[in-house]
This record gives structure tokens, C-alpha cells and sequence, in this order.
């Protein structure tokens, strides 16, 4: 039915006007609570400050395993809270990111000849947290896995052999 001046007639009470915006959730005024998603970028600027918290925080303190720990949680946090389209990003930037992060880390930290210092302190400190790496990587691939990994490369494929 439609009011004098052509406008509908507003929907009555406030559970319709919920129906409206579209709240789906059980009682009126309750938002539908979704886990917010990261971008692809977001992702990855997440895990680069984990990582560089980590390794500051372990070179200072003078507790390699800090570094192991902060990568594993950056990878698992990104995987877990990324949007799927950014899924495959996810999988396959962490070690890059976390040698850039090392070597940035290696160049502020570490004393004496700049080159020299950089190259040593960035392999002791990756032979150091060798085993996290490979950790932080399995479960990284076991969390979007299982969030639909599968389906981005197929996605990938699809647009490669299109293109």
C-alpha cells in the first residue's frame, strides 16, 4: 500500500525494518557476528609487524626462539583471519617476508662491518630458527587448506589457461 505521495508505507515495528537492512541474526538490534578478513595486503602487512616485533624482541632480549614463535603465530594469525581470495598469498609470501624482515633486522642490530654483518647475522639468525620455519609453513598450509585453498588455485588455473 502506498501513501498520498507515491512513497511505500514503512514497514511496521522493528524486527521488518532489521528484515530491511538485513540483519540476519537471532534477536532484533543483534548484529550478524562475522570474523573479520583481511585483505591480501593486510595479510601480509600483519605478518611483517609479527615478524619484526619478534625478531626485535628476540635480539634484544637474546632468545632465538622468540623469533621461531613470533614467526609461527604471524603465519597462523594471517592465515587464519585472510580472506580467502587472499588465501594463496598467504601461503607462499611467509619466508620471503620473513628474510626481508631478518635482514632489516640484521642491519639495525647487529654491530661491525655493515655487509659482513648483515650476511652473518641473517644466517645464524635463519639456521637458528630453521625448524620454526618449517612449522610456522605446515600449519600455514593446513589452515588455508582447509579454508579453500584448493579452490584459489584452481581459480588461478582457470585464469591462466584463459589468458
Amino acid at each position: 500500500m502506498a501513501l498520498p505521495d507515491g512513497a511505500p508505507e514503512q514497514a511496521a515495528g522493528p524486527a521488518a525494518r532489521l528484515r530491511e537492512r538485513g540483519t540476519v541474526s537471532g534477536l532484533p538490534g543483534q548484529a550478524a557476528s562475522r570474523p573479520a578478513r583481511l585483505t591480501g595486503r593486510g595479510a601480509l602487512l600483519a605478518m611483517t609487524g609479527v615478524f619484526l616485533i619478534g625478531l626485535l624482541a628476540a635480539t634484544w632480549l637474546g632468545w632465538p626462539v622468540l623469533a621461531g614463535l613470533a614467526f609461527v603465530a604471524g603465519c597462523v594469525l594471517a592465515a587464519r583471519y585472510a580472506a580467502t581470495a587472499a588465501l594463496l598469498t598467504v601461503v607462499v609470501s611467509p619466508p620471503l617476508l620473513f628474510l626481508i624482515v631478518v635482514i632489516l633486522v640484521s642491519a639495525m642490530t647487529v654491530p661491525g662491518g655493515l655487509f659482513l654483518s648483515i650476511v652473518v647475522g641473517s644466517v645464524a639468525t635463519l639456521a637458528s630458527v630453521a625448524p620454526w620455519l618449517a612449522v610456522g609453513m605446515v600449519l600455514t598450509v593446513i589452515i588455508t587448506w582447509t579454508r579453500g585453498l584448493p579452490r584459489c588455485i584452481q581459480d588461478l588455473r582457470r585464469e591462466l589457461g584463459s589468458g
